[in-house]
């Protein structure tokens, strides 16, 4: 490794350090922004876009025959706590990107570079307001990485098709008639409707699964309250649904909202629905994962391919949904901590092997 390498990692490790050190909100992140900005800056030459709740760095070349983007997210999520901490790791996906940044200095690669740097990923919202971006520059490949704990440390992870599913939270709102609990049938319980749904839960997503695995999670339930005299009038369902392919994904919803919307109707319910954290499924065209493997191998980046899509959701898609790329993972060691969880670091170890891989898909 050449010592202009060497001095990349250190600086990113310690811009890594840094980010880790101001985590802040989906769709406020200010500060990292400020930060990662002003070390774009002073260490490059790239043209940074401001757009407002978002940046890219472009790296242009004259004569440039193709574009290609790369992108990171930045923001944080909630800990048991109740504050804000990374992780999920996107300081170490920013930090490395900005390592990709750095390599580009003064090197000819026969493409325009994008570097975004994406807001609100946990919500699923960054990369839908980012992926313009694809359109209006006319970018024609975008790559991204997760790190993945429980697989070998920097090594990386590929997957044909589905890599991440898509998801959706799913809120339904019953209102019926209150009334006295001693003569429950003079009012309209949303509770038995809310029971009927929840039993029909495994028979729906059976029905929906087949091009995969399909799930739905019971989220929140709620009917009235600790008032032992009265019968509610209100009631709530709250589920996160989840599947392989977007297609069975809207198809599941589609089946929920139509029983439910029959049986409102059939006993005199008032019913509304709502849609919160929509992901599609990010989806690694084959032929372009078997392209992207073959530059692994060139540039020597050791990989493994993963049979299984992940469960987890990952706002990527609406970007492959525009342009092809991959989305792939990053091993941060069988025995680092999960994501999520209190204990979880972004592993400083794994940043050579994610700017690697990176670099050979230059």
């Amino acid at each position: 490794m050449s010592d202009t390498y060497d001095q990349i990692l250190k600086e990113i490790k310690n811009l890594r350090k840094e980010l880790h050190g101001c985590p802040e909100k989906s769709g406020s992140e200010k500060e990292t922004m400020m930060r990662l900005r002003d070390f774009l800056k002073t260490r490059t030459s790239l043209k940074l876009v401001d757009c407002d709740t978002w940046f890219y760095a472009v790296h242009e070349e004259e004569g440039a025959w193709t574009s290609k983007a790369f992108r990171a997210d930045i923001d944080a999520v909630m800990g048991e706590d109740g504050r804000l901490f990374h992780g999920c790791g996107h300081d170490g996906h920013s930090a490395v990107l900005a390592g990709l940044c750095l390599l580009l200095e003064g090197r000819k690669t026969g493409s325009n570079v994008y570097a975004i740097f994406q807001p609100a990923e946990e919500t699923g919202q960054g990369a839908k307001i980012c992926s313009r971006l694809l359109e209006e520059k006319g970018i024609r490949e975008i790559y991204g990485f997760h790190n993945l704990p429980g697989y070998p440390a920097g090594k990386a992870v590929v997957k044909k098709g589905t890599f991440a599913c898509a998801s959706r939270g799913l809120i339904l709102n019953l209102e019926g008639r209150q009334c006295h609990a001693a003569y429950p049938e003079e009012g309209i319980n949303p509770a038995w409707l809310i029971a009927e749904l929840i039993s029909s839960l495994p028979s729906l997503t059976e029905k929906a699964g087949s091009q995969g695995m399909v799930l739905a999670t019971i989220i929140e339930v709620k009917a009235g309250g600790e008032n032992f005299g009265v019968s509610p009038a209100d009631g709530k369902l709250a589920l996160t649904i989840r599947a392989e392919r977007l297609s069975e994904l809207n198809r599941l919803q589609s089946s929920i909202l139509s029983l439910a919307q029959k049986r409102a109707v059939e006993g005199g319910l008032k019913f509304q629905y709502q849609i919160l954290d929509e992901f599609p499924d990010t989806y690694n065209e084959p032929d372009i994962a078997d392209a992207c493997k073959r530059r692994f191998e060139e540039g020597k980046i050791p990989y493994l391919e993963e049979n299984a899509p992940f469960r987890w959701s990952e706002d990527f898609g609406w970007y492959l949904m525009k342009t092809p790329g991959l989305f792939f993972g990053v091993g941060a060691g069988e025995d680092c901590p999960g994501l999520h969880t209190a204990a979880y670091e972004f592993p400083d170890e794994i940043m050579e092997s994610a700017v690697r891989a990176f670099e050979a898909l230059l």
